[in-house]
Parts: C-alpha cells; sequence; structure tokens
C-alpha cells in the first residue's frame, strides 16, 4: 500500500495544542496545490486527517482536488503515538490504493521515522509537506520512504 503522511498546512500563530486554529490564506493555497500534485499522482485515495481545525480544513483542500470525502480519527492530533495511530490506521488499510494522512508535528515526522526506522524519533516536517511511503502494513519498521512532498518549489 502507498500511505502519503502529511503535516496540516500553515495555520495561524497561536498554542501547538490549540485545537481551534485555522488555516491562513497561504495555508490554504498551500493545501490546494498540494491536493493538485497528489490527484496528477494518484487516481484512487482515502482521505483521513485530525479532528482539530487546521487539519481538516487541510484535508478538505485536498478532497477538492482528490475528489475524495474526508474522515477523521482522533488519534492523529499532536499528541498522539504512532503506535496508536497505525492500531487506528489498520481498519483502513488495503493492498492496493492511496492513503492519505492529514496529522500535526511532532506526530507527523514521530510516525514518519517510527514506521521506516522503528524508532519513535522527532524528524522536522514543513507545513504542508510529508512523506510519500510504500508498506504492507502499518507496523515499524516497515516502510519504504519513496520520497519527500511539498507543495513549494524549493
Amino acid at each position: 500500500m502507498q500511505l502519503v503522511l502529511l503535516r496540516h498546512a500553515e495555520a495561524v500563530p497561536g498554542h501547538d495544542l490549540d485545537a481551534d486554529r485555522p488555516l491562513t490564506t497561504r495555508g490554504l493555497q498551500q493545501a490546494q496545490v498540494m491536493g493538485q500534485l497528489l490527484a496528477a499522482r494518484f487516481d484512487q485515495v482515502r482521505l483521513v486527517a485530525s479532528p482539530w481545525l487546521r487539519a481538516c480544513q487541510t484535508a478538505e483542500q485536498l478532497s477538492v482536488a482528490l475528489g475524495a470525502s474526508v474522515s477523521t480519527l482522533p488519534e492523529l492530533t499532536p499528541v498522539g503515538s504512532p503506535e496508536g495511530v497505525a492500531g487506528a490506521l489498520e481498519p483502513l488499510w488495503q493492498d492496493d490504493g492511496v492513503l492519505v494522512v492529514v496529522t500535526h508535528q511532532p506526530l507527523c515526522g514521530r510516525l514518519v521515522n517510527w514506521l521506516v526506522d522503528g524508532r519513535d524519533l522527532g524528524l522536522s516536517v514543513s507545513p504542508c509537506c510529508g512523506a510519500w511511503l510504500e508498506l504492507d502494513w502499518p507496523a515499524a519498521g516497515l516502510a519504504l520512504r519513496s520520497r519527500w512532498l511539498s507543495p513549494n518549489p524549493d
């Protein structure tokens, strides 16, 4: 399966644990561009996001380009654990297709490292960027990092 792990797009300044922080205008644009990039690469996509506002807004922008509905998982908040996310993703797992997950830092970086290296270590992920992984099952150390994704040209 292919798994795309994305950090939400740029949000207004505020406390990291504020669930109600919205995206900035630039963040909305980042999410639109990322949606177009993903739509150009993938045909069938399932889309899941953190229930927090900035992640939902990012996922909603992606859904327009991808033609996919958005579901939410409470495990995808910043304080979530890679193991908890893996367990929550299991019912969504299929052998084919692409699962796009929109989450937050530090969870996004921790989850990428855990899936690729088997270690729960932090990794800096910029807004609306992330990793495109290939794996058979969402478990520690089983993923191959295919490439980094970014809506920015640099």
